[in-house]
């Protein structure tokens, strides 16, 4: 049977990166101001970061995210599945209703800088993107797989390690210039808030099968 438990209590290491990345990259926006904060630090970059991010970006977002989907029906209950996957669809869901209607002219970094004919550091054959910079879809994304992962686990070091992909898919994000800062907090705080809601939700179904492995059902049928 399964019981409740509120979500903090289990995975409070998340909470903590969470908002400290968060409160840092709206203080140093409020400090520096959008613009200039992208700039200072797009002088750090370097050839070994760009490799790095250009591959980490995608890796630790969209393929880790099936994979991690495919983890959870072989191995584990309904309900982690759906914890996973109804969160990150919902969440998608609203991040790309919010970039095709309200932010759909608001420029990328990349595209916004090169086109005002201000220096700027790209990561050499990596496509610019122009538009739609807000929110970031692979924060969202990171967002949700790291709270999935501290769900699966009661070990607060291993939590600790599975909280730090949200801050470090953020940080590729702002070097590859793909999005702000503000832009990658905006899409974790809706996976965030989303991940919280369909925790709570999907804890309120009581059917005992939510609670059996997939798999190991279909067998023995």
């Amino acid at each position: 049977m399964h019981q409740q438990k509120d979500l903090f209590l289990r995975i409070w290491p998340f909470f903590v990166v969470f908002f400290i990345y968060n409160f840092a990259a709206v203080a140093l926006t409020q400090y520096f101001g959008r613009d200039e904060l992208h700039l200072y630090f797009n002088q750090f970059s370097n050839p070994y970061f760009d490799k790095f991010f250009v591959y980490y970006t995608d890796f630790g977002t969209l393929y880790l995210f099936f994979i991690l989907l495919g983890y959870l029906f072989w191995t584990n209950t309904r309900r982690m599945f759906l914890y996973l996957f109804t969160a990150e669809t919902a969440a998608s869901l609203i991040s790309v209703f919010f970039k095709n209607v309200y932010f759909s002219e608001t420029l990328r970094p990349g595209y916004y800088f090169t086109h005002k004919n201000i220096n700027i550091i790209l990561v050499k054959n990596y496509a610019i993107q122009m538009a739609a910079t807000f929110p970031s879809g692979h924060s969202l994304t990171a967002t949700v797989i790291a709270m999935t992962l501290c769900l699966l686990t009661k070990n607060r070091w291993l939590q600790l390690f599975f909280a730090l992909l949200f801050p470090s898919i953020a940080i590729s994000r702002i070097y590859l210039s793909r999005h702000f800062a503000i832009d990658t907090v905006g899409g974790s705080m809706i996976g965030f808030f989303i991940f919280i809601f369909t925790y709570y939700i999907i804890n309120t179904i009581k059917n005992n099968k939510i609670d059996e492995k997939i798999i190991r059902n279909r067998t023995i049928k």
